[in-house]
């Protein structure tokens, strides 16, 4: 509860009673497989680290660019995985990135994605 909380209320924080999670109480947590149609953001960063490179690094930069366009109000929430995606698919994969790989590719990318925002 308190995470979601925090990302409606943002910037703010609303003060709550909410019991806090104690771990230690939990006999057993259960994991089900994710729902990547629904989450697709969730199926964007699987799909970056099991490439490689600098595909986690594209995917961060463009994330960046598109939740700092989404909390100024110039995107919707569901447009930040549309802002990802399209990214990810335009920025050149690279398999072993050099240091100076890693920056260009960031650079790439958020002014890609910030070309599709037109911030």
């Amino acid at each position: 509860k308190l995470p979601i909380q925090y990302a409606m209320a943002f910037p703010q924080r609303i003060a709550n009673d909410y019991p806090r999670f104690d771990f230690r109480k939990i006999s057993q947590l259960t994991f089900e497989e994710p729902d990547i149609k629904t989450f697709r953001n969730l199926h964007l960063a699987m799909e970056a680290l099991k490439r490689g490179g600098n595909m986690p690094c594209v995917l961060n930069a463009a994330n960046e660019i598109a939740v700092f366009a989404f909390l100024r109000n110039r995107i919707g929430f569901l447009d930040i995985t549309e802002v990802v995606e399209r990214t990810m698919d335009r920025i050149t994969f690279i398999a072993q990135p050099t240091l100076n790989d890693y920056y260009e590719s960031d650079g790439e990318a958020r002014n890609f994605a910030a070309s599709l925002i037109q911030l």
